[in-house]
């Protein structure tokens, strides 16, 4: 979906088009920050298929990667979840069989924005395991740890930073499982609007808060190593600040929030 000039306004900004042409949809454009691009067989593409509809002329298709005229641009250097490949992709006149749109023709927003619920329920668990293995390693490491001649932990002003991240973490635990119960089952037309679009939101919203919270907290415990790029807790403080941008921005989740809190004022 994300575009060079297509982020946060991803539906109004699109500029990547696709053409009926007899029974196929030619695609022409670019796409950026897409996760697993560089590796992957099949993605899902969204264009503009009524261009002058704007954000309402949006498609959505399924996109094999061995198809002529798709190619990964660039590989992108991330500074963390660099598990995950990111990639630039690249459609040149890329022909696409009709047959392989999702849904309806112009009906791409309803797509997107449903699968962008279940997205932000299931970055939510991401946050998580992030968080809890910063946690655990942070306890660890204030019971080994020596100075004046005893373990940090008996500081009270470590065992306050651990309590916090400790409550921090069950707090954003309780939202994303009371959120990920109500995506079980969830009808098909239902996601991207109305409660489920409220509460997916509020729960990446509080677990990638309560994450980055919990995260700058265990560098601070583990003091000048948390600061080396080679220890663990380094390595987890940089894969989860995507948290906050990625899947859409903690100010987007804001506006989805209010938005759907003063819908009827």
């Amino acid at each position: 979906m994300t575009e060079p000039g297509a982020g946060s306004d991803a539906l109004g900004s699109m500029r990547t088009t696709a053409r009926k042409d007899g029974d196929h949809y030619v695609l022409n454009g670019s796409k950026i920050f897409i996760t697993n691009g560089p590796i992957a067989d099949i993605v899902l593409v969204y264009a503009k298929t009524s261009p002058e509809k704007g954000a309402k002329g949006i498609s959505a298709f399924i996109v094999e990667t061995d198809t002529p005229g798709f190619k990964v641009a660039q590989k992108l250097n991330k500074m963390g979840f660099r598990g995950s490949p990111t990639g630039e992709l690249v459609f040149e006149d890329c022909r696409v069989p009709a047959k392989n749109m999702v849904g309806k023709p112009d009906g791409g927003v309803a797509v997107t924005m449903s699968g962008l619920d279940l997205e932000r329920a299931i970055v939510c668990f991401n946050a998580m395991g992030i968080a809890r293995r910063a946690l655990e390693i942070s306890i660890d490491y204030a019971k080994t740890r020596q100075q004046f001649g005893k373990p940090i932990a008996s500081f009270q002003m470590v065992q306050a930073m651990l309590a916090e991240m400790y409550t921090e973490i069950e707090a954003a635990r309780s939202l994303s499982l009371r959120t990920a119960a109500m995506c079980e089952g969830l009808e098909e037309g239902e996601g991207g609007r109305g409660e489920i679009h409220k509460l997916t939101a509020a729960a990446i919203f509080k677990a990638a808060a309560a994450t980055s919270f919990v995260l700058d907290r265990a560098v601070q415990i583990h003091g000048g190593s948390g600061y080396m790029r080679d220890t663990e807790v380094n390595r987890l403080y940089r894969t989860g600040r995507v948290l906050e941008v990625g899947a859409g921005t903690q100010e987007v989740r804001k506006l989805i929030i209010s938005g759907e809190l003063l819908k009827n004022i």
